[in-house]
């Protein structure tokens, strides 16, 4: 199966790739492992949300009519579930058109509780002994203001979804902070397992399962190297332990998948790296061979926690055979304005002058008043105040593809984020985008108020943030930062 399993797409396929993300309908048949119909074949997909109706993982649009839809082990109606949270889907994909029906549905998220510590320097935080990462690709829910790491506090109460890195640190891909405290959730892997103290680790969180209901481990206990979901409802700060009331053994896929042999789709981080046909993605092994496709690089881009999508099929050792690697980028620029010209044949918006083309693995969040759940470009009318993530293509091209797009409540302030551009003092560009920096309030890359003179020097070969106001077709900047994109922008 070679469709594309990223952000890029060739222009020939832009409208048809637009008219699936906008009509919401639609479908392939038949159930995994049990009937396929014509054109039809089983598929497990891991990956993020990007939309709804019904849901769409890794550009696949996935009925849910006949899934039983869980999240964190409850069964919950679809409307429980969050754009940005990892989803496990299975059930049958058509292989012709991207459609498919999904069995089930499950989302694990991977850190539920307090926030303990924050350094926004870095763009971290922790929660439960989790160290956990907030770059481009991060969702948050609306209640978070601004959508980013400083619109958090300590002690907030948090549900976190990502991908882990190898080191164990949670890159998220969504963060949605909870009114009131609930039930403590980790999920990792285990490492010192003491049976003596009834104790284990998962990165730097003590699980003191004592007391515990224990599930699916062969041997009656964890062991080093399972991957657990622990629940419980007491934790010592101090001592970094979690008092846990389940602890549960998770299955890896080459065991969910148990033999059907159909297709497999995994969005996450290669966790382990020994060769371009010797790596894990999300802590599952993966193969290559000499007639696997790459999209948006090569093999020589293979590394320890770079973001990729594989599909392909498992083989006899239960490794999957890569068919396609496609290599994911959040996006290195950031538009937050209002529609100017919406094409939704082309697939296509225009905010600050630029084309702005969406793909089927755009991720789609309404969060404006309408909170329009499935929310696509379709629903999107000029004069909308929308916030974009993205990167341009074709390069040097000023037109910039969509790895996010969420529509936001009415605003006149402007937000732009991507790399520098000199120009004539007081003025610069971002982006194609001129900002008029005479009036702003202009920082370092560490955060340090500083002169415009040294902000125009101090900026090339980096990326800056601006907010300010519109002016014809310049943006008079309040506020500008110096900034570094993170290496899978």
């Amino acid at each position: 199966m070679n469709k594309i399993g990223i952000k890029i797409v060739p222009s020939i396929l832009l409208a048809a790739t637009a008219a699936l993300v906008v009509a919401c309908g639609g479908g392939g048949s038949g159930m995994s492992g049990t009937s396929t119909a014509m054109g039809s074949a089983p598929v497990m997909a891991t990956g993020t949300i990007t939309g709804f109706g019904s849901v769409y993982v890794n550009g696949v649009h996935f009925q849910t009519t006949r899934a039983t839809i869980r999240k964190n082990g409850q069964v919950v109606a679809q409307s429980a579930l969050k754009v940005g949270e990892i989803a496990h889907v299975k059930g049958s994909e058509n292989v012709s058109d991207g459609t498919g029906n999904a069995d089930s549905v499950d989302v694990e998220e991977n850190v539920v509780g307090p926030i303990a510590t924050m350094d926004t320097a870095h763009n971290t935080l922790t929660v439960l002994g989790q160290t956990v990462k907030i770059d481009a690709g991060t969702s948050f829910s609306s209640d978070v203001q601004p959508a980013d790491i400083t619109g958090l506090k300590a002690s907030d109460f948090v549900e976190v979804s990502g991908m882990t890195a190898a080191d164990g640190t949670i890159t998220a891909t969504r963060i949605e902070r909870d009114a009131s405290a609930g039930t403590l959730q980790v999920l990792g892997t285990v490492a010192s397992v003491d049976t003596a103290a009834h104790t284990l680790m998962i990165n730097a969180l003590i699980v003191n399962y004592s007391a515990a209901n224990l599930t699916g481990f062969t041997s009656g206990q964890p062991a080093n190297g399972d991957l657990a979901e622990v629940h419980g409802t007491t934790f010592d700060s101090a001592t970094t332990t979690l008092t846990a009331t389940s602890v549960d053994k998770q299955m890896s896929d080459a065991q969910q998948e148990a033999g059907d042999h159909g297709e497999m789709e995994r969005e996450g981080l290669i966790t382990r790296f020994a060769s371009a046909t010797d790596f894990d993605v999300a802590g599952e092994p993966v193969t290559t061979t000499a007639a696997t496709v790459y999209h948006n690089g090569t093999a020589a881009d293979l590394a320890l926690d770079v973001k990729v999508e594989v599909e392909g099929s498992l083989n006899s050792s239960n490794v999957q055979v890569a068919d396609v690697v496609s290599f994911d980028r959040n996006g290195g620029v950031e538009l937050q304005s209002n529609v100017t010209a919406v094409d939704t044949t082309a697939g296509t918006l225009t905010v600050l002058g630029v084309q702005i083309t969406v793909t089927s693995t755009t991720r789609f969040e309404d969060k404006s008043s309408a909170q329009v759940e499935m929310f696509n470009l379709s629903n999107v009318s000029v004069g909308d105040t929308v916030n974009v993530h993205g990167f341009e293509s074709p390069a040097g091209s000023g037109k910039l593809v969509a790895t996010r797009l969420e529509r936001q409540p009415p605003s006149t302030e402007v937000e732009v984020s991507g790399p520098f551009t000199a120009g004539t003092s007081p003025q610069f560009s971002t982006f194609g985008i001129t900002v008029d920096a005479s009036s702003a309030t202009l920082r370092d890359a560490g955060g340090a108020t500083i002169t415009l003179a040294d902000f125009l020097t101090q900026a090339v070969g980096h990326s800056v943030e601006v907010s300010g106001q519109l002016s014809g077709m310049i943006v008079t900047a309040s506020e500008a930062r110096i900034y570094t994109p993170g290496k899978n922008d």
